[in-house]
């Protein structure tokens, strides 16, 4: 069974942070890596292409995913969303 995703308000420290919004009708992505720090950005991308990013970002770190999801476009068949 896959790992749930945590909500989150901010960018993590040591986590990869998906933060998604919404824009016409369309949900982005955008990834965060933060090290306490500083931090680097993907920028806004399609949601699909940010995902994928963050989960192959984390894997390869060994770190979890936090999401920041203000407008709540969170979709169950992404997996559980726990916070």
């Amino acid at each position: 069974m896959a790992k749930p995703f945590r909500r989150v308000a901010a960018p993590v420290a040591g986590a990869v942070t998906l933060c998604l919004d919404e824009k016409d009708g369309a949900v982005a992505g955008e990834v965060k890596l933060a090290d306490g720090r500083l931090f680097s950005t993907t920028g806004p991308l399609p949601v699909a292409e940010a995902f994928g990013i963050a989960v192959h970002v984390a894997n390869e770190g060994g770190l979890e995913i936090v999401v920041i999801d203000p407008r709540a476009v969170w979709k169950p068949s992404w997996g559980v969303l726990e916070g």
